[in-house]
């Protein structure tokens, strides 16, 4: 494979859709593609492309990227790039004035969030009339954009987030497992409940940690907290000190770990017995299928796209907001380990037959493929 891509993300922040675009150029650069990107400068984004070996235009803000727009249309022809895959909505300006003056040029638009309310003004009819495909990260967003946005069914497709199951598995190896707990601070024996995900109130630490305050505080378990707690790691601190002081002088206050942003990702989640979600409205939720791949049983929201990840056998849903259901469904997984055990394997084997990133990507370079 020869061809060209140029990968469009002109966010500032370090979450799952920054994540993904490091991980498509990564993924893309092994198949032999050629990688060109536009970016803010000084973002996790540009270090992701100089990382990636990626040749790319780094801006300091939108504004600057639009006024450039005649030295990015002669860039491009140079490079002979003709497909564009951009990852935020507001990133349509600049592919749509792209477009305008390189009608070749094919747009692909990952829809990252799955907006709940309709975009059919004039501005949007104009945007995303330069789309050629679009992309949605689960059925649940796929629906959404059939009714909200104002585009062609035909060019609404779903093409599900994918994880390296290479990466992310299980261990099974207690000697490695005792050693990582132990230079995380974290007892051998106890039950470890896990939870990824930057500490914000969307992504539902708060009821998580009312729902463990129920619990009984004689049962063994460790909860950890696996994300960022501040602005410059994408978490909110206002929100972490809440839980801090809801936490504190309580019997949790020591069955509780912040770990902040990790790197280490793939080595902490095969350590863990079990993973909650309790986010409201997760457009897809990568870090859920990470945790199945390491054959974890799931505790998440019965809304948004987890219905679709996790099934009956991997793993059990309730309320996002029903701190009782939370309490009694952590305190059949923390007494219970043959039915931690056997939904974690289910767990592994669903992400194995519907959610590997090589799936992924081979649909992904397909529909570039069909572009060019």
């Amino acid at each position: 494979m020869d061809g060209k891509v140029l990968q469009l993300c002109l966010s500032d922040g370090n979450g799952g859709m920054e994540l993904y675009v490091d991980r498509v150029m990564e993924d893309l650069q092994e198949k032999g593609w050629k990688i060109f990107g536009i970016c803010l400068a000084n973002t996790k984004v540009e270090a992701y492309m100089r990382r990636n070996g990626a040749t790319f235009r780094a801006f300091k803000n939108h504004r600057q990227a639009l006024f450039n727009i005649f030295a990015l249309r002669r860039w491009l022809l140079e490079e002979n790039v003709t497909v564009i895959h951009c990852h935020k909505s507001s990133d349509l300006r600049l592919t749509t004035l792209l477009k305008l003056l390189l009608p070749k040029l094919k747009v692909i638009y990952t829809d990252h969030m799955g907006g709940l309310r309709p975009k059919k003004s004039l501005y949007h009819r104009i945007a995303y009339g330069y789309v050629d495909l679009l992309l949605s990260i689960s059925q649940v967003t796929h629906q959404r954009n059939i009714n909200n946005l104002p585009l062609a069914r035909e060019r609404i497709v779903c093409l599900l987030h994918g994880v390296d199951i290479t990466k992310y598995q299980p261990c099974h190896d207690a000697s490695a497992i005792r050693c990582k707990r132990e230079s995380l601070g974290l007892s051998a024996d106890a039950v470890l409940i896990g939870l990824p995900g930057r500490v914000t109130p969307g992504k539902g630490q708060a009821v998580w940690v009312k729902s463990l305050l129920a619990l009984d505080p004689a049962l063994n378990f460790h909860a950890i907290s696996i994300g960022g707690t501040g602005d410059a790691t994408g978490g909110d601190e206002s929100f972490y000190a809440q839980l801090q002081k809801d936490i504190a002088g309580t019997e949790l206050e020591g069955k509780i770990t912040f770990l902040g942003h990790r790197s280490d990702l793939t080595e902490i989640l095969p350590v863990l017995d079990m993973v909650c979600i309790p986010s409201k409205n997760e457009a897809f939720g990568l870090t859920i299928i990470e945790s199945m791949a390491c054959g974890l049983p799931i505790i998440g929201s019965n809304t948004g796209s987890l219905p679709e990840l996790v099934d009956a056998n991997s793993g059990i849903l309730v309320g996002p907001t029903d701190v009782s259901a939370w309490r009694n469904a952590m305190d059949v997984m923390i007494r219970n380990e043959v039915q931690r055990k056997s939904m974690g394997n289910a767990a592994r084997q669903r992400v194995e037959q519907h959610f590997s990133n090589k799936q992924h990507m081979k649909r992904l370079s397909e529909y570039y493929d069909a572009l060019i």
